[in-house]
C-alpha cells in the first residue's frame, strides 16, 4: 500500500521504515570499510607490511563502498515501487 506522505505521522513511520531496510548490509559495509581504513594506519605505522596486507585492506574498503551502493540502490528501487502503487486499491 502506498504510504500517505501528506500526514506526519505516516510520513514519520515511512522514513523509518526505508532506515529499517538492509541495516545489517549497510552495517557490514560500515565495518569493512573501518577495518580496512585500521588496517591501512596500522600498516603506515609499521613502515610497510606485505603487499598482501595492502591488498586485502583496499580490497575491503572497496566492498564496503560497493556494499553501500547497492543498498542506496535496493532503498530507491523499493520507493520507486511503493509510490508506483495504486492509491485507489
Amino acid at each position: 500500500m502506498r504510504p500517505d506522505l501528506s500526514d506526519p505521522a505516516a510520513r514519520a513511520a515511512y522514513k523509518g521504515e526505508l532506515r529499517g531496510l538492509a541495516r545489517g548490509w549497510r552495517l557490514l559495509g560500515f565495518l569493512l570499510i573501518l577495518a580496512g581504513v585500521g588496517a591501512q594506519f596500522y600498516l603506515r605505522a609499521q613502515d610497510g607490511g606485505q603487499p598482501w596486507l595492502w591488498a586485502a585492506s583496499w580490497a575491503a574498503i572497496a566492498a564496503g563502498w560497493l556494499i553501500f551502493i547497492a543498498v542506496i540502490v535496493y532503498r530507491t528501487r523499493y520507493h520507486q515501487a511503493r509510490m508506483a502503487e495504486d492509491p485507489d486499491v
